[in-house]
């Protein structure tokens, strides 16, 4: 009588030889067969890459050259005073920080709408009331419900932090 593993090991070799068989690549151009004696199939087209467009204002793409040291300097920074700006909220966190277009601008995420409220309230401290964000509500199959924000710092377009944490969400604002 087959032991358990010897049993799984031969279904397991069946299935690679029944997938082997069931395949009939042949040597050369890359081209495979299905059958004995039919033609090959044609060999795949290949697509040229799109050319580069041009980069403008806002967008979120790079422009694949390494950044200057100042504006990782600057960036550091950043992050770090803001960071330390919202150190009093108990879940919200800094996903990232990007300064390569002016004004600066950052992702802030907080797992429940009244920390995110608190982390906007120490960043706008900081800032002295100079930031605009917009906040949204992310739900995500994984990690469930959580809010973020993208701020962006030393603006003119400033907004105020409301006071209620449920107007985050509400673009009306001015």
């Amino acid at each position: 009588m087959p032991t358990k593993q010897s049993a799984s090991t031969l279904a397991a070799a069946m299935l690679a030889s029944a997938f082997a068989l069931s395949c009939n690549v042949t040597a050369g151009a890359g081209t495979t067969t299905t059958e004995e004696g039919t033609a090959p199939a044609a060999a795949p087209h290949v697509v040229a890459a799109p050319a580069k467009l041009p980069l403008h204002a806002g967008d979120l793409e790079s422009t694949g050259q390494p950044p200057s040291s100042e504006m990782v300097v600057k960036t550091n920074a950043l992050a770090a005073r803001l960071g330390s700006a919202i150190g009093q909220s108990d879940t919200a966190h800094i996903a990232f920080v990007s300064c390569e277009q002016e004004p600066c601008s950052a992702r802030v995420s907080a797992a429940n709408l009244a920390s995110l409220g608190q982390a906007l309230q120490g960043i706008s401290q900081d800032q002295a009331g100079r930031i605009g964000f917009v906040a949204r509500e992310r739900l995500d199959p994984y990690q469930g419900q959580s809010f973020e924000a993208d701020v962006t710092v030393d603006t003119d377009e400033a907004r105020a932090v409301p006071a209620d944490p449920a107007e985050l969400l509400s673009e009306d604002m001015p």
